[in-house]
This record gives C-alpha cells, structure tokens and sequence, in this order.
C-alpha cells in the first residue's frame, strides 16, 4: 500500500469527457497550513502546456485553499456543502431495504449510473472512477436494483443496476466519496438502502465517523444525508476553475 506521506502534492488529469479542462488534485487541499506559492501555479501552467487544455479545474478544497487559489486568478466553480455523522450506533434496516437489493456493480454501469445522474459536466468517467477507489485504504461499491417476485427459483433477483454509492475508509474515518440514481428512480428509496449500507459496512470496518459532500443547492441530497444524521461541519469546499491563458500571464 503507498503511504498518503509518499504521494506527490498535486496531479494533472483530464477531466472527465472534457479534454480541454485540466483537473488538479490537491492532496493536501484540507490542511489549513497549505501555501501555494506563484512557483506552484508555474509548476502548473508548465504541466498542462503540452495538452490543448483551455482551462483548469481544481478537487474540492478547503476555504483556505480557495482563499489562495483566488489570489492566483482562480474563480469559484462549485460550491459544496462538508457533513459529518457519527457512526457509534448499528443502522437500522429500512422499508428500502424490502424494494432494493444491494449488491455488486460493474466499473461501466457507475459510470451509466453517473452520467445519467449528474450530466456530463460533473459525472465521473472510469477513470475518475478509478482514481477515486484508490482514494482511502479501503473502499467498496455497492449498486441497487430493484427486489423482483420471480416465478421460479434460482430467478433473476433483479434488473440493472439503477444507483450505486462508492464508500472509503481510512483509519477510524469513513467517507461517503460517491452516490448517484438514475433520475428515473430518485424518490422511490435507493438513495436511502444506498446509504444504510455504507454505514453498516463502514461502521463493520472500525470506522467511527462518516463525511460526505454535496452542492448547497442540492436540497434532495442535503435532506437525505441529515436524515441519517448527517450535519454541516461549518464550512464549505469548493471547486476552483481558472483559464490557462491566466494560470500562464497571473503576475506573482
């Protein structure tokens, strides 16, 4: 396993079914000592100067992160709320549970899942998919389909997947890093065995605390997490965009 002390500070990558967006993670984007200095941004521009890149787009960072970022010429994209929930109680078993059957899913129905749920400007293709399992030290994701009555036994249990929820531990800490239903069966309980699953299997593996972000606009996702107890840290993340043109020519 690598150690998160041996990664490198940032990566370049395309963002997904975008080639001409950049995407920079920032691993240490949480940490409130992070600096970013104007070698950092030249570090930047350099490393997307060889692609047909037109503009930048940040991970979700910290306030602090952004406060710098903003002083480099980056503009905010996304605003995303940060909640957190104690995980020291079992999770109950739910009405959804009887409608759903959670279990697993291919790489390429989350990303049919995704897509349909989020458009293409913020879906994640396989590879983000990827890089986002390699994210924690474990990880498991789950899909829903629908309970079916069948005639026989040994029948089909269900059809395609219509929903699905990436889930990342670390240590004692848990994050609820990705969940999406298809539009076609939001407001009938996937969203809800979804989540109850990631806590139980979460909670299974020693975690004691569970976080998970969403658009502050996002009133059905904001309502379905502080169902589960799910409460705003006090600050949001956002998601920072600047052209190249100005990553290249911002004065230091």
């Amino acid at each position: 396993m690598t150690n998160v002390a041996d990664q490198p500070p940032w990566t370049i990558g395309v963002w997904p079914f975008d080639a001409t967006t950049a995407m920079l993670t920032l691993r240490s984007a949480h940490r409130p000592e992070v600096t970013i200095t104007r070698s950092v941004v030249e570090e930047w521009a350099d490393a997307t100067a060889a692609s047909a890149f037109q503009r930048v787009r940040t991970s979700a960072v910290a306030p602090a992160t952004a406060e710098a970022l903003l002083n480099h010429g980056f503009v905010v994209r996304q605003e995303l709320d940060l909640m957190a929930t104690d995980l020291g109680r079992d999770t109950q078993a739910t009405d959804s549970d009887l409608v759903w059957r959670i279990g697993r899913v291919r790489a390429a129905d989350v990303v049919r899942i995704d897509v349909a749920s989020f458009g293409d400007e913020w879906a994640i293709d396989a590879a983000a998919f990827e890089h986002s399992c390699r994210a924690t030290q474990l990880f498991r994701v789950r899909g829903a389909r629908r309970r079916m009555v069948t005639p026989f036994r040994g029948g089909p249990s269900g059809g395609k997947a219509l929903g699905f929820c990436l889930t990342g531990v670390s240590d004692e800490t848990s994050y609820l890093q990705r969940l999406a239903v298809v539009p076609t069966a939001r407001r009938q309980g996937a969203a809800v065995a979804l989540v109850a699953d990631s806590m139980r299997w979460a909670r299974a593996r020693g975690a004691l605390q569970m976080f998970v972000n969403t658009d502050i606009n996002n009133v059905a996702a904001l309502s379905l997490y502080r169902q589960w107890g799910f409460e705003s840290v006090g600050y949001h993340l956002r998601v920072m965009e600047c052209d190249r043109a100005t990553l290249v020519g911002h004065p230091r």
